[in-house]
């Protein structure tokens, strides 16, 4: 190897230690976040959403478990990024799983403490009560879906590792799916 190469590898190296001592304050700019109101009690949509082995709904991103979700528990996540049954396949955890919050999260991450790249996603439900022009054909009540994801790491913020504007519309294209989904279902 020359000289220079080697010069450049250690650059690189010490770009990325640096990145993963600092990362914390780095997000990304490709975070996304979608809100979509349901017209279905907030239970009702619960319960769809946390059936992740019926996930028939979506097309986009299917988790799979060997344990129904739980805080740690570790499963493979399916990514299909235009909705065709072609599936990429990444590693994740859950983080907070909380029925009496309506909580959803799972996280993943590569490198040392996901220096290189971090995402942790949320779907979080929400009640909604007599909201002037929402209402529910069943009830007063509506569902509000928070869907977000923040990615951290050093290839996220080059707005490298995935396609973040696929995957903007696709969380949004999921929200959607779930809303035709529970709202369809008497």
């Amino acid at each position: 190897q020359t000289q220079h190469t080697i010069l450049t590898k250690q650059k690189t190296v010490h770009a990325i230690q640096t990145h993963c001592q600092t990362r914390k304050e780095t997000m990304s700019r490709y975070n996304i976040s979608h809100e979509t109101i349901i017209n279905a009690p907030v239970t009702k949509v619960w319960k769809e959403l946390i059936a992740i082995d019926d996930w028939s709904w979506n097309r986009w991103t299917k988790l799979k478990s060997s344990t129904p979700p739980k805080e740690g528990i570790q499963g493979k996540l399916l990514a299909s990024y235009d909705g065709n049954d072609v599936w990429k396949e990444f590693d994740f955890t859950f983080g907070k799983v909380s029925e009496s919050d309506y909580l959803l999260t799972w996280k993943g991450s590569v490198g040392l403490g996901g220096c290189l790249f971090s995402g942790y996603h949320t779907m979080r439900l929400e009640e909604v009560v007599g909201e002037e022009g929402v209402e529910s054909e069943t009830s007063n009540t509506t569902t509000r879906l928070i869907h977000r994801e923040e990615f951290g790491g050093l290839l996220a913020k080059l707005g490298l590792g995935l396609p973040y504007k696929t995957l903007d519309r696709n969380y949004l294209l999921m929200n959607e799916a779930l809303k035709e989904c529970v709202e369809g279902k008497k």
